[in-house]
């Protein structure tokens, strides 16, 4: 049986016209229709001599600025890179439609959300993709930190009358929803919009656990309590409410960790991966910070390689002007760089990845090489006096609780592999090749790190003594209880203390 499209209906945009032009489509208000049928003529890569700006572009959509008949507006192209995406448009209803009466269903609820303004089909060489334009507001997608008291307190209004309304957006997330100046809300980008004959207490916690997800406690994170006061403002809710958003965000957490590193081999905004030639080498390139210098750096060193810092078993090592290379076997190489990214999303402090090539079975790993020597070596020259000490050790205990916090472990813990900023007292992890991970809830190799990390500092002299002990305690213990865990810490101790007596034994 042929596939056939679904089929038409009453249009979702009130008082449009059809839109015609070399073979694209589209539905418009009367005020952009004859400005949206020039733009259509052309194909959506030259949209950008029409004035039109490429804000976002990212592997399902790009996003561009620009103007229709004198109205701002952006148009979200939907891209047809793969068959899948080519065929869910011509056979089903087009991507942007979806999402126009998505937001016409919203607005018609009397809720914020942008207007649209046009929906169609437009060129993109040799294939048809689904396009929505919505007109353009003078507002910011919505963060914590800018928005104020008043306009977090509006935005959980807001989604508690979505929760109210029994509508669950699955992608419901800060940076699709706008605050203006005066703190109102607008939704933006509802393209996973769910009716539901009710929301459970589990569902409502889960959808406000995705929206906070970039805090530590999630709604219960102390950045939240406006936006949760705003939440509850129009009826408190049971008592296991709290309970309930402590488990999503921990759940939440646990599942993003690994959905994070997935991104480390794969093009999206925080990688570049071209596409897989045979017989050529596959760069993997790490977008934040990066710039045509590091490439080019990066892709002459792989060409011709210098002597090596040093050689071991895993395999060698350079220690160049401002890189850190390191060359592995290529499946060992991708646990590195994965690795990298875990910490990312944990919030870590690391040498920054920059790049990781794979040629002929091996992998070489790039990262930025941290302006000073390791944390033993200051050690050993007496570089460190107490006020330094104490704050080398909250930063470390802060950082190895967020590492256990989020099921991540690394074997490797000491103090030749800790670099301090000396500026501000914040140690990083320099190496890599130990990090593992496990389930959040999983305390196994934990007590291991901690007497690795007891046993160097005995080894070094047990330098500020208790007190460099108890900062390091409570910063480990201040990271997990912020990310609304709670260790067991006698057991670890133990283990720790077990660990440390073994190592000390095995390297008298």
């Amino acid at each position: 049986m042929v596939p056939q499209r679904a089929t038409p209906s009453n249009d979702p945009l009130p008082h449009s016209r059809a839109v015609e032009q070399n073979g694209a489509s589209a539905s418009a208000l009367p005020a952009i229709a004859e400005a949206l049928t020039a733009l259509l003529a052309q194909d959506v890569a030259h949209w950008h001599e029409h004035g039109f700006v490429v804000v976002k572009q990212r592997t399902v959509r790009s996003v561009f600025r620009g103007s229709l008949g004198g109205v701002p507006v952006y148009v979200k192209v939907f891209r047809p890179d793969t068959l899948a995406d080519r065929l869910r448009d011509l056979v089903r209803t087009p991507r942007g439609t979806t999402e126009c009466r998505a937001l016409v269903a919203l607005r018609s609820l009397g809720l914020p959300a942008v207007e649209p303004v046009a929906h169609g089909l437009a060129s993109a060489g040799a294939s048809r993709c689904s396009f929505l334009v919505t007109r353009a507001l003078d507002a910011a997608p919505f963060a914590f930190a800018t928005a104020g008291t008043a306009g977090a307190e509006r935005t959980g209004a807001l989604l508690r009358s979505l929760h109210d309304l029994r509508l669950a957006i699955g992608d419901l997330h800060p940076g699709n929803l706008l605050l203006d100046a005066a703190g109102t809300p607008t939704l933006v980008d509802p393209s996973k919009v769910r009716r539901r004959d009710a929301l459970s207490l589990a569902e409502r916690a889960n959808g406000l656990a995705f929206f906070c997800h970039e805090l530590d406690g999630g709604a219960l994170d102390p950045a939240a309590r406006p936006l949760l006061r705003g939440y509850l403002a129009a009826g408190d809710l049971p008592a296991s409410f709290r309970a309930e958003l402590t488990l999503a965000t921990r759940r939440l957490r646990a599942e993003a960790l690994p959905a994070f590193g997935r991104r480390a081999t794969r093009s999206c905004k925080h990688t570049e991966v071209p596409p897989r030639h045979r017989a050529t080498p596959r760069w993997h390139w790490h977008l934040p910070g990066l710039d045509a210098a590091m490439r080019a750096r990066c892709e002459a060193f792989a060409l011709a390689p210098t002597a090596p810092t040093k050689t071991g078993r895993r395999g060698s090592v350079w220690l160049l002007d401002q890189l850190v290379v390191k060359e592995r076997d290529a499946g060992k190489a991708q646990k590195t760089w994965r690795a990298a990214y875990w910490l990312l999303f944990a919030g870590v402090p690391q040498a920054a990845p920059i790049a990781l090539r794979l040629h002929a079975g091996k992998g070489l790993v790039f990262s930025q090489r941290l302006p000073n020597v390791c944390l033993a070596d200051e050690l050993r020259a007496q570089r460190l006096g107490p006020p330094a000490i104490a704050a080398a050790a909250h930063s470390l205990g802060g950082a190895v609780g967020r590492l256990h916090a989020h099921g991540l472990g690394n074997r490797d813990l000491k103090f030749e592999n800790l670099v301090r900023d000396p500026a501000t007292g914040e140690m990083a992890v320099v190496d890599l090749d130990g990090v593992r991970r496990r389930a959040a809830n999983d305390s196994r190799g934990r007590g291991a790190d901690l007497g690795r990390l007891l046993a160097a500092f005995r080894a070094a002299g047990a330098p500020g003594g208790r007190g460099t002990l108890v900062a390091f305690l409570r910063a480990y213990l201040r990271a997990w209880r912020a990310l609304l865990q709670d260790p067991p810490l006698r057991r670890l101790l133990r283990r720790a203390e077990q660990r440390a007596g073994e190592w000390a034994s095995a390297h008298r």
